[in-house]
């Protein structure tokens, strides 16, 4: 590649990017020039058999994941998801070690036709749905919160909708719950909370009371909190677009946060055909949303027990060994329809670790960055140089190369040509991440030019890179 191949801008200012923090490639504010390549987004991989199926009186006709995986804690993973009996939903808990194998506790705490024997964790007093919880490290006396939507049926003397809101639950030891006082937040009923606090306040999305007058349609609010009672008015932060069919809407939203960038699991909702499935969006601020193209569900409705509606847990992406493990419930049918075939289960997708979208390219392509100050350390590549990018994980007959150029795109001696670094291999392989470490001849690495101002060239055959970082 020489200095004629792409213009450069030599009046923009090099971009500074941290270390330890990969760069991926979900637009183009990294990518100056690129021949050949296509942005692939990738669609997570679901488990034919689900994991969590309704095989207790008590639970009724499904299980519903319309709650959330807390992993971490002493006892592994927790889930807390829904049942559904005569139109009324309850709190249940189930346990996993591995976070595959799952069993269902005996509590003790509430009676069931006579006995306590069940892994029942909270019956609320009014209607309820899609519990969400929060472990928060900043409240050591009351870690684990709920928020949930609750509704009395009609009483008599009361008005429809007078109770109707965000109810909250606190907990010592995420077994057993106090209710707060009163309603914390006037808002919908499909409503998760991030499992991280942003800036150091709660979020949530949720809907809007009045979002079917306002906007015709089920569409994505926001709210946030310093204190988990004191709740911002929502706003509207997600709504389908032109590019969407019209029947198209927006039932809910799971977001997690991860390298800057905030993560969206959104539900959407053909309602014509009454089908769900999961798409991904992104956002750098949680408010405004990137919607990848073309529209293509991240977790599709690929499996019988999945074949209609899909829902994912709030708090995201659970990571085990190298997997990013997404908790989804699927169900046959939803808002009442065919009470014969009503079934639902929970089961999993995942995809490896941060492998969310790649540039990718066949018989060969290339992309420069704009100039960028080297923070320091090497210079570590997420990627995969296999030809099928389905054959055995060690199967690599593709490669990156990799030139360092001057900010106004001149080939860097010592660095470029002849001298430029390859990389062969899978680096998601063996249940291990192994990350792309770049060295150069003689066992050069990016470090020496801490502190300067460069453009990476990298030169694809057979390959797909996901993301780059500074390992410093």
């Amino acid at each position: 590649m020489d200095s004629n191949t792409f213009k450069t801008n030599n009046s923009q200012d090099p971009v500074k990017i941290p270390a330890n923090t990969p760069q991926f490639f979900f637009d183009d504010s990294l990518i100056a020039h690129h021949e050949k390549l296509t942005r692939r987004w990738m669609q997570a991989k679901i488990f034919p058999k689900p994991l969590v199926e309704p095989d207790k009186p008590w639970e009724g006709c499904f299980t519903c994941l319309f709650g959330t995986v807390v992993p971490g804690s002493n006892e592994g993973y927790r889930m807390y998801y829904s049942n559904y009996v005569n139109g009324f939903q309850n709190v249940l808990l189930a346990t996993s070690q591995d976070g595959f194998r799952w069993e269902k506790p005996e509590l003790g705490l509430i009676e069931w036709k006579g006995s306590k024997q069940n892994n029942i964790v909270l019956a609320p007093d009014l209607k309820m749905d899609s519990p969400s919880i929060i472990f928060d490290p900043d409240d050591p006396e009351y870690p684990y919160k709920m928020i949930t939507f609750q509704r009395s049926i009609l009483v008599a003397g009361r008005g429809p909708g007078e109770d109707r809101g965000l109810y909250g639950y606190r907990s010592r030891d995420g077994i057993n719950w106090d209710k707060y006082p009163g309603i914390l937040l006037k808002a919908g009923d499909r409503t998760n909370i991030m499992p991280t606090k942003p800036g150091g306040k709660f979020v949530i999305y949720t809907r809007g009371l009045g979002m079917m007058e306002s906007e015709g349609r089920r569409v994505i609010y926001r709210s946030e909190s310093e204190d988990f009672l004191n709740w911002s008015e929502p706003q509207v932060v997600l709504k389908p677009d032109l590019a969407d069919e019209p029947d198209v809407e927006f039932y809910g939203m799971s977001v997690f946060e991860r390298f800057g960038w905030y993560f969206g699991l959104l539900e959407y909702w053909h309602s014509a055909t009454d089908l769900m499935e999961i798409h991904l969006v992104l956002s750098r601020d949680g408010k405004k949303w990137i919607r990848p193209m073309p529209r293509a569900p991240f977790i599709a409705a690929a499996y019988d027990w999945n074949r209609k509606w899909n829902s994912c847990a709030s708090n995201g992406a659970v990571f085990i060994n190298e997997q990013m493990v997404f908790y989804f419930g699927g169900r046959w049918v939803s808002h009442n329809w065919d009470s014969a075939h009503q079934y639902g289960a929970v089961g999993f997708a995942s995809l490896p670790f941060d492998r969310f979208c790649a540039l990718e390219a066949t018989t060969g392509g290339l992309m420069a960055t704009v100039p960028i100050v080297w923070p320091g350390g090497d210079l570590i590549l997420n990627a995969d140089t296999r030809e099928s990018f389905e054959s055995h994980p060690s199967y690599c007959n593709g490669e990156i190369g990799v030139e360092i150029l001057d900010p106004d795109g001149q080939p860097l001696p010592g660095w470029s040509g002849e001298n430029r670094a390859v990389f062969q291999g899978n680096t998601h392989r063996r249940n291990k991440y192994n990350p792309g470490i770049i060295r150069w001849a003689g066992d050069k690495g990016l470090d020496e030019l801490k502190g300067r101002a460069i453009r990476l060239c990298f030169h694809l055959r057979h390959a797909r890179m996901f993301t780059f970082e500074a390992g410093a």
